[in-house]
Formats: structure tokens, sequence, C-alpha cells
């Protein structure tokens, strides 16, 4: 057996407690197959300028009304100006796994403003649990690569 090294392990994590809007980093980023319909995803992790951490996770299918409402809001929130150029210029976006590949490994490093909501949940053991999660994204009047 393996494991990659974390140099950060024995630190103490903070997690965002509470539904807001955060100004945050992208900290980490991967694609994912999430079972049972083999959906691909964006797994995507946020630190604020507090220090706490969010997650978050966005899909490739397309939403309810045959858009990608999230997918497109963080894309726009994350893009630097040369990059939206190029979207603007290249029509059509094909939305499948080298796009969604590309745009998590671009994202990391970039700042943007996230909307942090709550959502309950029935724990294992049958009691109630809350998590937050990044749920919205807008772009940072600086841009996505402005200062903090």
């Amino acid at each position: 057996m393996s494991f990659k090294f974390n140099p950060n392990a024995g630190e103490e994590k903070k997690f965002v407690s509470k539904a807001g809007t955060y100004q945050a980093t992208v900290s980490a980023a991967k694609i994912d197959w999430l079972p049972p319909r083999s959906d691909l995803m964006m797994r995507l992790t946020f630190t604020t300028t507090d220090g706490e951490m969010c997650f978050g996770e966005i899909f490739a299918k397309p939403d309810k009304d045959g858009g990608h409402s999230r997918l497109e809001s963080f894309l726009a929130s994350t893009a630097t100006e040369d990059e939206v150029k190029r979207y603007i210029d290249s029509g059509n976006i094909e939305v499948d796994e080298d796009f969604i590949r590309m745009i998590s490994e671009r994202s990391v490093g970039r700042h943007l403003k996230i909307k942090v909501t709550e959502r309950k949940y029935l724990k294992k053991d049958g009691s109630e649990g809350v998590s937050y999660s990044a749920s919205f994204f807008n772009r940072l009047p600086d841009g996505p690569e402005g200062p903090f």
C-alpha cells in the first residue's frame, strides 16, 4: 500500500459553518464519474479569505432546462479576460471530458465569490445533520486573478 504525503496533514482544518457569500480561491479541483449513472462532474474545494474550506460540485450534464447554468457561471467567474474572449469567439462549447478537465485544471488558484447554501440531511444514526456547499458562483470586480 502507498499514499501521497501531505505536509499539511497535521494542521486543523476549518470549514464554512454558515450559509452566506464568501470571497474564495479554488484550492483544489478534480473530475470524477459519479455512479450509478456515470455522470461526469467536477469536485471543487474552495478556501475563503478567512481560511475556511468549502466544497462544491458541478455536473457536466445539462440542467433540467437543457442549459449549463452552474458550469457557465463557474466558467465566467474564473475566466481571465483573454479566456472570456476565446470562449465567446468559439461559438458553441462542447461539454465533454476534455473540456471539464481543462476547466478544473485551470481554475485552481483563481479567485471568485461563492454563495454557500445549507442542506439538511439524515445521518446514518437517524439524527439530522447540516452540510454547507458552494452552490452559486460570481466574478470578483478585479477578476479571477485579482488580489485578496
